[in-house]
């Protein structure tokens, strides 16, 4: 499950270690110079892991799944990951366990019965992030993560990498969580040291941070219009209400009110929410809305992953 992984080893903590030692290991190694006057070096380990040399320490940034694995289609589990890591170490000359991770990105794979953004509509939003939709993406940030569910194929075609036979032809949908700032506090640890990820305990609780966090974005229902139900007025209006919304579709009239937000229309801000709530709660009392199917597959596909989580 993990791919993209970015490290900070600082100079005291890299031991006794050789700049000219370990860049043996690199490929178009060049010199830069800061503003400052400082000299630093670049390079490439096998093609995928971009490292820098400065007299501060070493930073390391890439798919850890793409060095090991020599793909990022498939992830690493926490086995698969400190075997990478010794790799790694092995190959700079670096006690690769001991640097600090600054980002780490958590994913999985699914095979679906239908195409990836067929199942974006009824992804909402999610309390605290912002949700911005692409035609093959859907994104959810706010700053120290970001969740996002793609078209694993489409990028690996728009990036031209190669797709391996195990996913030639596949609808593959990729459900993603990246702690890309203030990593200790998002996973409540004192600190995050490479070797912290092949814990089972660290390891187990991150599983189920993922699951929680994909549990949090809105899943919006289909609507069935129930005219037998009409016996009065305000249901007749409620019926209009849902008429409009089946009109939209169910993220546009989220997004509606998100616009409304935008333009500061109401004076407190949590009637936007407690708009959504209302419209929501309107359809559901007249038992116009039932689950997506697509939600139901997608629901059971995450929550499979506990299965297999040690």
């Amino acid at each position: 499950m993990y791919d993209t992984i970015h490290l900070w080893l600082p100079t005291e903590k890299g031991g006794s270690y050789s700049p000219n030692q370990a860049s043996k290991s690199l490929s178009l190694l060049t010199e830069h110079q800061k503003h400052g006057g400082e000299v630093y070096f670049s390079g490439m380990l096998n093609g995928t892991y971009r490292v820098n040399f400065s007299e501060k320490g070493v930073s390391l940034k890439g798919s850890l799944a793409k060095f090991f694995l020599n793909d990022n289609f498939s992830t690493l589990t926490r086995s698969d990951c400190s075997r990478a890591f010794e790799k790694m170490a092995d190959d700079l000359s670096l006690p690769i366990d001991h640097a600090t991770v600054t980002r780490l990105d958590f994913a999985q794979n699914f095979i679906m019965q239908y195409q990836p953004e067929v199942y974006y509509p009824y992804l909402g939003h999610s309390r605290y992030y912002k949700r911005l939709s692409q035609p093959k993406s859907v994104y959810w940030a706010n700053g120290t993560k970001t969740k996002l569910i793609y078209d694993k194929v489409a990028e690996a075609k728009t990036k031209k990498n190669s797709i391996p036979d195990i996913w030639q032809g596949q609808k593959v949908l990729r459900y993603e969580l990246r702690y890309t700032k203030r990593l200790p506090k998002n996973l409540k640890q004192p600190e995050i040291k490479a070797y912290t990820l092949s814990k089972e305990k660290f390891y187990v609780a991150l599983v189920d941070q993922w699951i929680a966090e994909y549990d949090s974005i809105q899943k919006l229902n289909e609507i069935n219009l129930n005219y037998p139900k009409m016996k009065s007025p305000k249901v007749a209006l409620d019926l209009l209400l849902a008429e409009k919304i089946n009109e939209m579709g169910p993220q546009k009239s989220m997004d509606w009110v998100e616009g409304l937000r935008a333009r500061a229309a109401f004076e407190k801000p949590e009637y936007y929410s407690r708009l959504k709530k209302e419209m929501m709660k309107r359809l559901k009392n007249l038992d116009l809305t039932t689950t997506s199917d697509l939600i139901t597959e997608l629901d059971k596909k995450v929550r499979s992953v506990k299965k297999y989580y040690r």
